[in-house]
């Protein structure tokens, strides 16, 4: 019984801490590039996948991955934020040309040039 009482406190500890982390906040952003390979993916039955870059007002780009075709226009503008902390295998939000929060994960990121 008290096993049980321990791990619910745990659970509860563990649970009320990621509530907790406040997600990033939205920021402008521009849509520089698409491209899409056909390559094979070992989680997903579609082969296609779409890479959008995503230049942020700072200078750094984003290259982000997803097996569905976006509603997103280049050289246009889009919202943008990032679900973690914005490192390779995380992933970002975007809201595309009809308003939807579509999520990607993060491929490579380029640091702007000096």
């Amino acid at each position: 019984m008290l096993r049980r009482i321990a791990l619910a406190a745990l659970l509860l500890q563990s649970l009320s801490a990621r509530t907790q982390t406040a997600p990033s906040t939205w920021v402008d952003s521009s849509v520089i590039k698409t491209t899409t390979v056909n390559e094979w993916c070992r989680h997903c039955p579609d082969w296609n996948q779409t890479s959008y870059s995503f230049k942020l007002g700072d200078g750094n780009v984003y290259v982000a991955q997803t097996h569905k075709r976006l509603d997103v226009t280049i050289n246009g503008h889009t919202k943008f934020r990032f679900e973690n902390d914005g490192h390779v295998g995380d992933y970002i939000h975007i809201l595309d040309d009809s308003g939807k929060d579509r999520r990607l994960r993060i491929v490579q990121k380029m640091a702007p040039e000096k």
